[in-house]
């Protein structure tokens, strides 16, 4: 006999970014989402392939998830993401039809990439679709899934890092349709800025600079030692926070303005009306970066910070033993895990 409706669906997210692999693991019980487990395991600058395949076996394993299949991402500033209006046609024609058009649409050349589609509305009159358009080069794909296949990890989807990130976003803001999502998530090196509202496209851009450019600022302008700015970044003073802030000031002032450009774009070329709803993610080492751009944007509060460990329910409250990791860092593998619940 099959008890199917006490079955549980799980998910299993992994994040493999520069700088360290993130694993998070889902599960959906009737209509509650639960976070059964997850890991982070450090990659070295410079780690081979086989390095970092023993990064996310581990991180798998801690994560309670060794030998699920898994939900992971590709990104990068070559990932393409359009959303583009075709006439209805069936599904199955869509990705032709974008493969036809891929030069007129921006999309990268079907020969050297892979092209895929999802109808995100059909318009009132039934005369076209609003589709939006991904494009990923084809050996990026193929080095991630190279690397699953070292690890010895099968992928269950491969979505791609802004989508992922968005997804994860969306679902702790439950987004209104009057707003507008500005998501700002740090990575060690470089970031990633998402906007998207449900009268408009999603719009990605990757910035160079993240955690790692701050903390090399602080390093020079307290005189640090290489391994001691992220410690001395997670417990600064409320007299040092002023000197910490003007030492970071260059990379700060280049991240708002970045928001503040792509935001007045979005808002030019789509959506005029909806109220932006600003949001931080990611290496948040420096817990003040979040109130020092929202200053430089002229906000009256720090940016909303996405944190799937205080938004769900938890079968193992993260940190509990005394080894808390920081929640933000895993909104990528949040978002990835719920694709398939």
């Amino acid at each position: 006999m099959s008890l199917g409706f006490l079955r549980r669906r799980r998910a299993v997210g992994l994040d493999v970014g520069n700088g360290s692999v993130k694993a998070l693991g889902l599960e959906l019980r009737r209509s509650e989402v639960v976070l059964t487990g997850h890991a982070a395991t450090e990659v070295e600058d410079g780690a081979d392939p086989r390095q970092v395949a023993q990064a996310i076996h581990a991180a798998l394993a801690a994560a309670g998830a060794a030998g699920e299949p898994v939900v992971a991402a590709v990104g990068g500033p070559d990932v393409v993401i359009r959303q583009v209006s075709l006439p209805p046609v069936p599904a199955a024609k869509i990705v032709p039809a974008l493969e036809i058009q891929h030069r007129e649409l921006g999309l990268l050349a079907p020969g050297e990439a892979v092209i895929d589609a999802q109808i995100l509305r059909r318009s009132r009159d039934a005369l076209s679709h609003d589709v939006l358009s991904v494009s990923v080069p084809r050996a990026r794909i193929d080095e991630r899934l190279r690397l699953l296949e070292l690890a010895g990890v099968r992928a269950r989807i491969l979505d791609v890092e802004p989508l992922a990130l968005l997804n994860g976003a969306i679902s702790l803001t439950a987004l209104e349709p009057t707003e507008l999502l500005v998501l700002l998530t740090l990575g060690p090196r470089r970031s990633v800025l998402c906007l998207f509202s449900e009268h408009g496209p999603v719009v990605a851009r990757y910035l160079e600079a993240g955690v790692e450019t701050l903390l090399d600022q602080l390093r020079v302008w307290f005189d640090l030692a290489p391994s001691a700015a992220r410690e001395f970044a997670r417990r600064l003073t409320p007299e040092q926070v002023p000197r910490a802030e003007a030492a970071c000031r260059d990379t700060i002032e280049r991240m708002a303005e970045d928001v503040r450009l792509s935001l007045t774009f979005y808002r030019t070329e789509y959506d005029r009306e909806s109220l932006p709803r600003y949001a931080i993610a990611g290496s948040l080492d420096l817990p003040h970066v979040g109130r020092w751009i929202a200053d430089r944007l002229g906000l009256g509060a720090p940016l909303e910070v996405m944190d799937p460990f205080t938004a769900v329910e938890a079968r193992h409250r993260p940190g509990a033993d005394g080894g808390a990791l920081p929640g933000p860092l895993f909104l990528q593998a949040f978002g990835l895990a719920l694709r398939a619940l």
